[in-house]
Formats: C-alpha cells, sequence, structure tokens
C-alpha cells in the first residue's frame, strides 16, 4: 500500500546460485511515514549486498529478513542516517541455515535536533550450521541533547565452529580532534563536518557502484550541511 504520505511495502528477494544482487536504497527527508519489509533468501554461492541511507522522516523503517541457505552464501549489509528530525528505524535479522556461509553489517546513525536513530540486528547460526562466519559493527553520534540513538546487536549461535562478533557504541564527537582540525584554522562547521563524513565514511564505502556512491555522498554532505 503506498499514498503520498504513507508507505507500506514487501519485497521478496531471491537470490540462485552463484548468483549477485546489489540493492541501494535511498531514503530522503520528508513528512511521511514509510515501512518497508524485504525478505531476501541467497543460495549456495550467492551474494547478496544492500545498502541504506536515511535522511529523516516522520517515520522510516526497514525490516530485512534474510536466510543463507546454501554453502558460500553471503549477505553484506551497511547503512547510514544523518537525522535533525523524523525516526529512522532499521531491523535485520540474518539466518545462517547452512555451514560455511559470511554475513557483515556495519550502520552507522548521527542525529541531532528531535531526532531518533535505532538499529536491531540479529544473527541466528543454525543447527549444524558450522564455519559460519558473521560480524555486526553499529555506531551512533548524538549531536544534540533531545537526539537519541539505540543501537541492539544480537546473536544466536546452535552451531560449533563458529566465527561471530558484534559491537555497539554511541558517543560525541571526539573532542581532541575537534581542538586539532580547529587549531590548524578550520572552521569549528567545517572541522565538525569533516569529523562526521570521516565517521561515517565506512559504511558509505560499502557501496561498489561509483556513480551511486557518489550520489549518496552527496545526499550525505547535505543533510551533514544541516547539522554543523
Amino acid at each position: 500500500m503506498q499514498t503520498e504520505d504513507f508507505a507500506n511495502i514487501a519485497v521478496e528477494i531471491i537470490v540462485g546460485e552463484n548468483a549477485k544482487f546489489t540493492h541501494v536504497r535511498h531514503a530522503p527527508r520528508n513528512d511521511a511515514v514509510q515501512v518497508v519489509d524485504y525478505s531476501v533468501r541467497v543460495a549456495a554461492g550467492g551474494t547478496y549486498r544492500a545498502h541504506f541511507a536515511n535522511f529523516g522522516g516522520k517515520l522510516s523503517r526497514t525490516e530485512l529478513h534474510i536466510a543463507l541457505e546454501g554453502k558460500g552464501a553471503e549477505a553484506h549489509l551497511s547503512g547510514v542516517s544523518v537525522l535533525n528530525d523524523g525516526h529512522a528505524d532499521v531491523t535485520t535479522h540474518v539466518t545462517h541455515a547452512c555451514g560455511k556461509t559470511q554475513s557483515r553489517q556495519v550502520f552507522k546513525h548521527v542525529a541531532g535536533g528531535h531526532a531518533r536513530g535505532v538499529y536491531q540486528g540479529k544473527v541466528s547460526v543454525a543447527v549444524g550450521a558450522n564455519d559460519s562466519d558473521s560480524n555486526q559493527s553499529a555506531k551512533g553520534l548524538l549531536l544534540g541533547n533531545r537526539a537519541e540513538i539505540d543501537l541492539k546487536p544480537e546473536l544466536e549461535i546452535l552451531a560449533d565452529d563458529v566465527k561471530c562478533a558484534h559491537g555497539a557504541a554511541v558517543g560525541d564527537l571526539d573532542a581532541e580532534s575537534l581542538f586539532y582540525l580547529r587549531s590548524r584554522g578550520i572552521p569549528e562547521a567545517e572541522a565538525r563536518a569533516l569529523l562526521m563524513r570521516a565517521f561515517i565514511g565506512d559504511a558509505v564505502e560499502q557501496i561498489e557502484d561509483e556513480s551511486i556512491r557518489a550520489s549518496i555522498w552527496q545526499a550525505v554532505d547535505a543533510a551533514l550541511e544541516g547539522l554543523s
């Protein structure tokens, strides 16, 4: 269902054996409620790459349910949220249903004003899915007393001989780095923007297509200018 100010969309993606699928979603700043649910199945040797860029809405919620169903299947997820208002929520659930599968997640949030950014990521390793390899990283920058960032990575491991890790951290801009840039004559607003861009960088650089990556960087820079 979709109208001008409301969208509730479900998408099914099937990645066949040894196939590769790249998926980029750009949610611009608006006053809409947007809820999107993705169901993804990846067969043996297949690779699913996805990047999600959110810039603020009344409510922007993305849910991903990903099943790695064959040996050598991979999922690489990344995302950025740069928010001065509104709510951006990303929820992921990656299931390693088969052994010798790999998943990677890198999500970065920057929130100011009255914005709220949320990341909930669950990785499940099924019984017998030995040699699964998973890593989750979620970090946030809070730029105001009324902004909020909630990060919740989670692991459920029911197999042996797996390599799984996760981490989450929320903080402010590093004061020493900001002082260093200011001491070299860089105006404070520009220095803050440079630090925020560096913070977000590793997530945006996950986008392999150069033209799409440049487009997302353009949107990120415009959003950061409003936060500086």
